[in-house]
């Protein structure tokens, strides 16, 4: 699988009138208009900018597996923000991205200093009520984090942060590179021991997904899209839906000997006698009941016959 990132999504929330509210200022409200009048920022930066919000989607996902939260995080890119790259919204607090895919980067430099920018974003939301604001700028490369984060300017350093996150021509070479990824990523995979390639296909897919919208989406919407888009590539168990096996389904399957299975990741996999197999299908599906009612009909005793029910 060498799967190339999917185009940008532009997301449309207006905020112009919260902006001139806010500020009363005409040149502040210009310059506003103007930074997002020119849309993209170039194919690289997008690419950049669309697998990051993928990644987030899975990092939000992993840590509503590990901590259920009873409403989903929103997500958006390409805002009508200062900090306007990406948005992430959680029911405590709003989270500002900029992601600066060069090297000749600094707080104070150009006619737009990331300073001001910085500093602008952190009044509006303010202003717009938005819970504990915070504005981090993202970089592909972990010494320039290091320097950003060591000359960060003190009138933004309360709320601000830098990020790393790698960038790569392709989502290959991204997931390959930088095991960092794997573990959120394995949140959604079929398997508990995913291979390269089910990972980049679990970013992929999010990232794919995620430009299906235009302005801010619960991450629940995403993860249902990508469920359209390629169906039973992500995990669903504990996630968007509860799995649970049926009773004599269990007790039959715990009697055969050699056999081994498992269902925690939304698909049922099966371990004997050095073979194995993931469904296809997960175990939310049509399909699955039909199995699970098919063994509970033959009641297979040894793992012959229950692999000649295989599907």
């Amino acid at each position: 699988m060498n799967q190339q990132a999917p185009q940008p999504v532009v997301a449309t929330a207006n905020t112009s009138a919260s902006i001139s509210a806010c500020f009363q200022d005409d040149q502040i409200v210009r310059y506003a208009a103007n930074k997002h009048r020119g849309g993209s920022n170039g194919k690289k930066g997008s690419r950049y900018e669309d697998v990051f919000i993928g990644y987030k989607v899975a990092e939000i996902v992993a840590s509503h597996v590990d901590n259920p939260a009873p409403r989903w995080p929103s997500v958006a890119g390409q805002t009508e923000e200062f900090v306007d790259d990406a948005l992430v919204r959680h029911q405590d607090g709003v989270q500002y991205f900029q992601l600066k895919n060069v090297q000749n980067i600094t707080w104070t430099g150009g006619d737009h200093p990331l300073e001001t920018d910085f500093s602008l974003q952190y009044r509006l939301a303010c202003f717009q009520g938005n819970p504990s604001p915070t504005t981090t700028l993202v970089v592909p490369d972990q010494a320039l984090q290091a320097k950003l984060q060591a000359t960060m300017p003190v009138a933004i350093l309360g709320y601000s942060s830098v990020q790393f996150f790698p960038y790569s021509e392709t989502l290959n070479r991204l997931v390959l590179e930088n095991p960092s990824l794997h573990g959120a990523l394995g949140t959604l995979s079929r398997s508990r021991v995913p291979h390269i390639d089910e990972l980049v296909g679990v970013l992929w897919v999010l990232t794919m997904a995620g430009n299906d919208f235009a302005g801010e989406v619960s991450v629940e919407e995403i993860l249902h899209a990508a469920a359209r888009h390629v169906p039973n590539q992500l995990r669903t168990s504990g996630i968007t839906a509860p799995v649970v096996l049926r009773t004599a389904f269990v007790e039959i399957l715990d009697r055969i000997a050699g056999l081994k299975y498992d269902a925690t990741q939304g698909f049922f996999s099966w371990d004997a006698f050095g073979m194995s197999e993931i469904f296809d299908f997960d175990c939310a599906t049509p399909q699955f009941e039909d199995f699970q009612k098919l063994i509970e009909q033959e009641n297979p005793t040894t793992f012959e016959r229950f692999e000649e029910l295989l599907p």
